[in-house]
């Protein structure tokens, strides 16, 4: 059963401390979400689970696998993706060509000659895009250019190029920033059915505490890189450190 483990781990830059002995598990199946203000050390988190950070100390594990070895593109192989807070959308491409940029895990000299030759080999790979469209409601978009297109749309690019890979366990990042209130909803929808019909599981940063609290199997709330809470959302709603932190006193009462 694949597991990814996080423990005591400190990163920082420059002398700013960003992680301070952060320290949980995600299982198998599960919806773990990390919430926090900005500047708490989601992000950062984040990039040290994919590779793009070194922390300093502490370790990282995904199915007894240590990832603080492992290059970002050994990472994806493994079974791991993540979509990114600021969108890295290529806007004079299409949909499509944009989701399949999700599969550069299969880019190599081999491959390339393949799908250079082999219009199958781009078949399969197109067939493949365009079920992960179809699954988050953009089966009318694949020849459509992303220039132009809605923000909600684009959101939903980003997440269509971290499935194409066909991961074990995905990194969200932010998915409801920008969106409105019927937006987030629907991104809430496909979060769960990511995991619920996919069978992949889901870490998500999220600023937006109500949709975090109705997908979520357990939430980690984080603070000046420091673990405030983590439980299930009951718990951590009712925490009085995150109340004080984030809810208000007010929002107890």
């Amino acid at each position: 059963m694949a597991e990814l483990n996080v423990k005591n781990l400190h990163m920082h830059f420059a002398g700013v401390i960003a992680l301070n002995g952060i320290s949980f598990s995600v299982k198998d199946g599960e919806i773990f979400s990390l919430v926090g203000p900005n500047g708490s050390g989601k992000t950062t988190l984040f990039n040290c689970i994919n590779g793009f950070n070194r922390p300093q100390k502490g370790e990282i594990h995904y199915n007894r696998t240590d990832l603080l070895s492992r290059a970002p593109h050994q990472i994806i192989k493994l079974g791991i993706s993540r979509t990114f807070q600021n969108l890295q959308n290529i806007p004079y491409m299409t949909v499509l060509d944009n989701v399949l940029l999700g599969d550069h895990s299969k880019i190599s000299n081999r491959e390339t000659v393949t799908r250079w030759f082999s219009r199958r080999q781009r078949e399969r790979e197109e067939a493949s895009a365009l079920d992960v469209l179809d699954f988050l409601g953009l089966a009318n978009y694949e020849q459509k250019y992303l220039s132009g297109q809605p923000y909600g749309i684009q959101k939903l690019v980003e997440i269509a190029r971290a499935l194409v890979v066909k991961p074990k366990l995905i990194l969200i990042d932010e998915p409801a920033a920008g969106m409105n209130d019927q937006e987030t909803m629907e991104i809430a929808k496909i979060i769960s059915e990511i995991r619920d019909d996919l069978g992949i599981t889901v870490l998500v940063v999220e600023h937006d505490m109500s949709l975090v609290m109705s997908i979520s199997d357990r939430v980690c709330v984080l603070d000046s890189g420091n673990v405030l809470a983590l439980g299930i959302p009951e718990e951590v709603r009712e925490h009085p450190d995150v109340i004080r932190a984030f809810l208000g006193e007010e929002a107890h009462a």
